[in-house]
């Protein structure tokens, strides 16, 4: 199935901005969305200044929005908090195919499984929009032990907050368990980290290939 919100194949990054500057930074990294947050003077301000990308916020000409009811009466595309609220949007008429649901990564997969695309917020995941309790943190740790071997409480800075490796490890977590959007303020490391992780998983050729001769 196609989505409105995906321009092209592949992990699709939401990148959070507070400045039209930062939007087309992110947007020269490799952010197909852009979150403007609750600014809604902003989404316009990007529109206007960026091309090719679909803005996230609290205005009419949003591209992505998370009320359901401007949703069904704009056409924007719907991110729900959880499958339960998308089930109830498509009730109300909006296309299941205009729908977004977010999920931390114990309900990644059973959402996957249920036919939604699904957006983790790596930012909330690491605490780094102070959106996530501990309860969340634990969840990250005790799914990113795909070999036995991860441990994100090592990858944390040496202040104790979650660093740059923390929110790396749980893109590629989050990408392995099945989403489809990730949202992050580290466009181009993550852009990276996706990329690697669904090349491991024999969705995404290799940038490159090497054979070697004997």
């Amino acid at each position: 199935m196609s989505h409105p919100w995906r321009s092209e194949p592949g992990i699709v990054l939401l990148a959070p901005v507070t400045t039209v500057e930062q939007a087309a930074a992110a947007a020269a990294a490799g952010a197909g969305l852009i979150d403007a947050g609750d600014d809604g003077a902003l989404v316009p301000a990007i529109r206007r200044a960026v091309d090719g990308v679909r803005v996230c916020g609290e205005h009419e000409d949003a591209d992505l929005v998370r009320d359901a009811g401007f949703a069904a009466r704009s056409g924007a595309i719907l991110i729900c908090p959880g499958p339960g609220p998308a089930t109830d949007a498509v009730r109300r008429g909006i296309a299941a195919g205009r729908i977004l649901v977010q999920a931390a990564p114990a309900g990644i997969e059973a959402a996957v499984r249920a036919g939604w695309p699904v957006l983790a917020d790596l930012e909330a995941l690491a605490g780094l929009d102070g959106l996530a309790g501990p309860e969340a943190l634990a969840d990250l740790d005790g799914l990113a032990d795909l070999d036995g071997h991860a441990d994100l409480d090592a990858l944390a800075g040496p202040d104790g907050s979650a660093g740059l490796a923390r929110i790396e490890a749980a893109a590629a977590v989050c990408v392995w368990l099945g989403a489809s959007v990730l949202r992050t303020r580290h466009v181009a490391e993550v852009r990276r980290c996706a990329d690697m992780t669904e090349s491991i998983l024999g969705r995404r050729p290799p940038a490159w290939a090497v054979r070697g001769l004997a």
